[in-house]
């Protein structure tokens, strides 16, 4: 069946499908230490969407709703289930309804199979989605569980699917907060700080609004909770939006410990739509045009690392002709190559200062991250790659693990080359540092065409003391390499 519209964000959908019921869907990976983890699921029908039919009181939809769960390729729970609507007497306004669910599920990989048909409109299609679930939690790491968002939430009277320590969490089922709403609710978990900080340590919670373009914080917007280390720790908080413009933002959750040393991190993405409050337009002094603004510019170092910072986001031919320039440090065509640079990407309907002003913004923060000794962020590998294909939606990093060289493991859900312009969807990249003293990672594998690939990068990763002379092995021995493959399968 043809599919009108699918939104993939942070494993969030939105899906409408043209003549069949209109739905948001959520879910989201929880954990019950020393019991099961659980996928919980949570769908929202658009009222006016589904058939309705006259009942005692008034009009009520029927929906049905088939869940198959399959594990290794074998179907492993199945249910099929008829979703009642709430009884409205104005056909005019038909309430939207909500359905939670839980499914008890030991680690490992699923395929997550969702069908709902309308009961009462045998003409509507039957609407079905599919998305591969990864559970993988330990009993000694710190894990945490999915970022919830929620509509709203109330202290819980009798407990029920919507309870979560001890509050009705009514779930919301899109990345998208328009401008009627001033405040985004959540809820998450950490699991095992009890093990890893100690029974009753302190530990810091602190969450906040990220810009997505250049990974800033928004000023003003975020928090902090103090918790006691516990085997399970809750989190239920709200930010107030009420001030954030429309843009694309990350909530982002930190877990730091006594000595204010980020030991997780989570993000979820989201967008905002926020009207504008009319104001007098923003200009640059003498509202000057790109060629103004580096007309001034004739120190030739500076222009040298203008040109240089370009690398990442230029074609094999601007590449060229910047290695060349940067040696001959000609301080009037390196004016012009900068400026005939962001006029062409500009084209007519951008604003080319703007464009290298939000681009140079990047290029600071990343010789702030990624520097490696004396040399820029922007030379290096994962400064790179940041300026090319933007900030990843996950970032492992794992500074310390037995046998193992420093690395990180960066996840794209969905990935814009800034050099050529093309899209891709969930690319990973690899990076070590097997010098240890400084901060240099060198990129050792990617799942990206273009990029390099080896597929014996774990040995990359262990020390040389899990060196091997099979030349056809492409993984250490198991006690080697410690977590690597796992978070490269499943980041987190």
């Amino acid at each position: 069946m043809k599919k009108s519209a699918l939104l993939v964000a942070l494993g969030m959908w939105f899906f409408a499908a043209q003549a069949s019921v209109t739905a948001y869907f959520n879910y989201g990976v929880f954990n019950v230490p020393k019991q099961s983890p659980f996928l919980e699921s949570y769908l929202s029908i658009i009222g006016k969407s589904a058939h309705h039919k006259a009942v005692n009181g008034g009009f009520q939809a029927s929906i049905n709703i088939r869940v198959n769960i399959l594990k290794d390729g074998v179907l492993f729970k199945t249910e099929s289930y008829n979703l009642l609507g709430p009884i409205d007497k104005d056909t005019a306004s038909y309430s939207n309804f909500i359905d939670n669910q839980r499914y008890a599920l030991s680690n490992g990989t699923y395929v997550f199979e969702l069908v709902i048909t309308d009961n009462y409109d045998a003409t509507k299609k039957s609407f079905a989605l599919k998305e591969n679930v990864v559970i993988n939690f330990t009993e000694k790491n710190l894990e945490a569980s999915s970022i919830q968002p929620v509509e709203s939430y109330v202290k819980a009277v009798t407990p029920g699917k919507l309870t979560k320590s001890g509050y009705d969490l009514i779930p919301y089922n899109v990345n998208y907060y328009p401008d009627n709403f001033d405040k985004l609710p959540f809820y998450f978990e950490t699991y095992n700080a009890d093990t890893v900080f100690g029974k009753n340590k302190n530990f810091l919670y602190s969450y906040f609004i990220q810009r997505k373009e250049d990974l800033q914080k928004v000023e003003g917007i975020g928090g902090f909770k103090k918790q006691n280390a516990s085997v399970v720790n809750p989190l239920l908080a709200s930010l107030d939006i009420s001030k954030l413009p429309s843009g694309n933002y990350y909530l982002v959750i930190e877990v730091r410990d006594q000595n204010n040393m980020l030991q997780l991190e989570k993000k979820w993405f989201f967008q905002r739509s926020k009207v504008a409050e009319k104001k007098q337009p923003v200009v640059y002094k003498e509202n000057r045009s790109v060629y103004e603004f580096f007309g001034n510019f004739n120190d030739a170092d500076s222009l040298k690392m203008f040109v240089e910072s370009l690398w990442p986001v230029s074609t094999s031919a601007e590449r060229d002709w910047e290695i060349n320039q940067t040696v001959k440090k000609d301080p009037q065509l390196m004016k012009n190559f900068i400026v005939d640079f962001w006029q062409r990407r500009a084209g007519d309907s951008l604003d080319p200062l703007q464009m290298w002003l939000n681009y140079y913004v990047q290029v600071t923060e990343v010789n702030k991250m990624f520097k490696c000794g004396k040399q820029k962020g922007y030379f290096t590998d994962r400064g790179r790659c940041y300026l090319q294909y933007g900030p990843p939606n996950q970032r492992v990093k794992q500074p310390s693990e037995p046998n193992s060289y420093p690395y990180e493991i960066w996840q794209y859900y969905r990935i814009k080359d800034n050099s050529s312009g093309q899209f891709y969807t969930n690319k990973k990249f690899v990076f070590v540092n097997q010098s240890i003293a400084d901060d240099c990672f060198k990129l050792v594998h990617s799942t990206l065409r273009g990029e390099i690939y080896d597929e014996k990068w774990l040995f990359q990763i262990a020390k040389r003391s899990a060196e091997s002379n099979n030349m056809d092995k492409t993984t250490p021995d198991a006690s080697y390499g410690s977590q690597a493959l796992d978070l490269f399968n499943n980041p987190r």
